[in-house]
């Protein structure tokens, strides 16, 4: 029982701390908003600070002088359809209140859904996870919010992995490239892979669990972002 509340009190202060983020750094936005809406790999999961890839476009952003700010709203292990046993809400659930309640918000960034598939119970047909994107996009379309979706990386070799996980990342990846539901589409799963066996990360770029990717994974997928997929028309 103890340790039950001990973990629903961690998921508590992840989501309040999620939240405290979004009010800090709205103040600060320029004339648009990104919101980033993922879990642990968004979040920086096994990186140095400041080296998660929202926070390295935030500063290609402000580099490049472009009007636009990057606000990460990632909490760990969060999945897209489904809320977690210890209270973690769904991206769909917090879609509104994360998100599209975010003043200026321009686009959202929906990622890490590969916690569907990886974690219990495990979310093995596609056709669910497209309906969450689908009823996602619908609502931010609804508001004039451009979502923009990440290809899930490989996961080869971590603890959960099944083959069945993987016939569902190909399946949702290629559904991902060629539906044109989503505004833009940012291919980590081609920046990551590695060419050798690509149920896999790189060896470079993975952090040592075959889930998250570390600093030069990040890296990767930060320089790989074309900025104009990311934010579109800021002008608009």
């Amino acid at each position: 029982m103890l340790q039950r509340s001990w973990t629903a009190l961690t998921a508590a202060l992840l989501a309040l701390c999620a939240l405290l983020t979004v009010a800090a750094l709205t103040v600060t936005c320029s004339h648009h908003t990104v919101v980033v809406l993922g879990a642990s790999v968004s979040g920086g999961h096994s990186t140095t600070p400041g080296a998660a890839w929202p926070e390295q476009i935030d500063r290609r952003l402000k580099e490049a002088h472009l009007p636009v700010s990057v606000i990460n709203a990632s909490i760990g292990a969060t999945r897209l359809l489904t809320r977690n046993d210890d209270g973690r809400p769904s991206a769909l659930d917090r879609q509104d209140r994360d998100a599209l309640a975010v003043p200026g918000v321009h686009t959202i960034v929906l990622t890490d859904v590969i916690n569907d598939i990886q974690q219990p119970p495990h979310q093995y047909d596609p056709q669910a996870i497209i309906g969450g994107f689908k009823e996602f996009v619908s609502r931010a379309h609804t508001r004039s919010v451009r979502v923009v979706a990440t290809t899930i990386p490989p996961y080869s070799g971590f603890p959960r992995y099944e083959p069945a996980g993987e016939r569902c990342r190909q399946a949702v990846n290629t559904y991902l490239r060629h539906s044109g539901l989503f505004d833009a589409i940012l291919d980590f799963d081609s920046i990551l892979k590695d060419p050798a066996d690509p149920t896999r990360i790189r060896p470079a770029y993975d952090s040592g669990d075959h889930l998250h990717p570390n600093d030069r994974g990040h890296h990767a997928i930060a320089e790989a972002t074309e900025l104009r997929q990311l934010v579109g028309n800021p002008n608009r």
